[in-house]
C-alpha cells in the first residue's frame, strides 16, 4: 500500500501548496542544518525497485539521521513498516507517527500496528487514518470521519490512549472542518512549492500565514495544527517563484525552521532521503522523487 504521494488530482496549485509530493548515491549539495531537536521527519521504506526494504535496511536509514529529531512519520502497514521503523525508531530514542494507508482495510492495518507495538505504546505517537484521501478524492469527508471513529474504538480496545488523527491537505482540511474536529490534533500537509508565488526564503512565513486561516473555520479554534509534511525540492522544474535547487532546498528548510523554532513539534519535514521509487511527472514538476533533504539513503 505504497502512497501515491502528491495526491491524483489537484484542483489548483494553491491545493497543490497543501499537498504532499511523494533512493542510490547522493547528490551532493549543502544541506540544511541537521540538528534541529523537536522536528519530526517523514520516511518510506521501499528501495528504489519498489520493493520492501528489510529491517536492516531500515536501521541503517533511520541510525544515519543525526540526533535532535522528534519523531518519525510513516504512512503505510506494508512491507513490515511499522514493526521494522518502530524497532529503529526505538534505538534511536524517536516516537513513532503510524499510518493507516487503506480505508478498505482499517481492521487489517490496526491489528497489524497492534502486532507490532506487542502491548507497549510508550513509543508511539499519533497514529494516522488515511492521507490525503478527501484531497485526492478517494473518500468523503464524512467516510474519513467514521474511519477515524471505527480506529479510535479498535486501538482503545487493543490498550492504546494516544493521538488519533487523519492527515489531509491544509486547503482540503479548511473546506472540509469535520476533518480536524473529529481528530485529536489538526494534522494538515502544506507545501509552500506549489504555491507558485512563495520564494525558498520565504517558506516558513508561507506556512504561519495559512495556519491561521484553516483555525478559523474550526470548531475549536484554539486546536493544535501540526504541518505533517512540509519540505522542499532539490530538482525539478520552476513553478513561478519556486525554484527546485539544492540551495533553495537549503533556503526553504532553513526559512520553515526558524519560523517553527518555538514550536519544531508542529513540523514533520518531508522528506529525509530521494523517493526514487516514485515516478516524476509534470503534474509534480518533475520534482517526485528530489524531496530527500538528506540527499539518497545510505541503504540503497
Amino acid at each position: 500500500m505504497k502512497t501515491t504521494s502528491f495526491a491524483l488530482a489537484v484542483v489548483s496549485l494553491l491545493q497543490l501548496a497543501s499537498a504532499q509530493p511523494f533512493r542510490g548515491r547522493r547528490h551532493v549539495h549543502q544541506h540544511a542544518k541537521k540538528d534541529v531537536g523537536g522536528f519530526g521527519f517523514s520516511y518510506s521504506p521501499y528501495n528504489s525497485d519498489n520493493s520492501c526494504k528489510s529491517q536492516d535496511q531500515v536501521s541503517q536509514d533511520i541510525n544515519s539521521i543525526s540526533d535532535g529529531y522528534s519523531l518519525v512519520r510513516t504512512y503505510g502497514t506494508d512491507c513490515n513498516q511499522v514493526a521494522n521503523v518502530l524497532t529503529a525508531a526505538k534505538a534511536k530514542g524517536l516516537k513513532l507517527f503510524a499510518g493507516i494507508y487503506d480505508l478498505s482495510t482499517l481492521s487489517d492495518e490496526v491489528a497489524t500496528i497492534v502486532s507490532a507495538a506487542n502491548g507497549d505504546w510508550s513509543s508511539f505517537d499519533t497514529i494516522s487514518v488515511g492521507n490525503e484521501l478527501v484531497n485526492s478524492g478517494a473518500a468523503s469527508a464524512d467516510t474519513v470521519v467514521a474511519a477515524i471513529g471505527t480506529v479510535r474504538g479498535l486501538l482503545s480496545s487493543a490498550g492504546y490512549t494516544g493521538k488519533v488523527v487523519t492527515v489531509d491537505t491544509l486547503v482540503a482540511a479548511r473546506n472540509n472542518p469535520s476533518l480536524c474536529d473529529a481528530s485529536d490534533y489538526c494534522a494538515v500537509n502544506c507545501h509552500p512549492f506549489f504555491d507558485g508565488n512563495t520564494a525558498s526564503a520565504n517558506a516558513g512565513s508561507f506556512l504561519t500565514t495559512q495556519i491561521p486561516t484553516l483555525q478559523a473555520v474550526l470548531a475549536n479554534q484554539n486546536q493544535q495544527v501540526v504541518i505533517t509534511e512540509t519540505g522542499w525540492p532539490w530538482q525539478g522544474q520552476t513553478n513561478g517563484q519556486a525554484v527546485p535547487s539544492p540551495d533553495d532546498q537549503t533556503a526553504a528548510l532553513n526559512s520553515i525552521k526558524s519560523s517553527f523554532s518555538s514550536n519544531p513539534s508542529g513540523i514533520i519535514l518531508f522528506s529525509t532521503f530521494n523517493d526514487l521509487w516514485k515516478t516524476n511527472t509534470d503534474a509534480q514538476f518533475q520534482a517526485e522523487q528530489y524531496w530527500g533533504f538528506l540527499g539518497n539513503s545510505p541503504s540503497g
